[in-house]
């Protein structure tokens, strides 16, 4: 595997991005930026109006290219995933 990236819906129109990952062999060529552009793409042809998305402030590459790719800051929030401490969504 290289790479993978899915959207769980959430409500009607909402997609979470979940999963995204790159094989520590190939991250750095863009691969990451090529998934999650495509996932983007995906959900628009799913009709979503919304993808939203939970990381870890840790995962600084993931957040800048999240930022690079048009997702914006939300509040914090209490998350089911222990480690998520960073929101983001993008209105599509």
């Amino acid at each position: 595997m290289v790479g993978c990236c899915a959207l769980i819906p959430m409500e009607p129109g909402v997609f979470e991005v979940a999963k995204m990952a790159v094989a520590e062999e190939y991250q750095g060529r863009g691969l990451g930026r090529t998934i999650l552009a495509r996932t983007i793409e995906e959900g628009r042809a799913m009709a979503a109006a919304k993808l939203y998305l939970e990381t870890n402030h840790r995962l600084e590459n993931a957040i800048h290219l999240y930022e690079a790719l048009g997702f914006k800051h939300l509040p914090p929030k209490v998350s089911p995933y222990a480690r998520a401490d960073v929101f983001m969504e993008m209105w599509l």
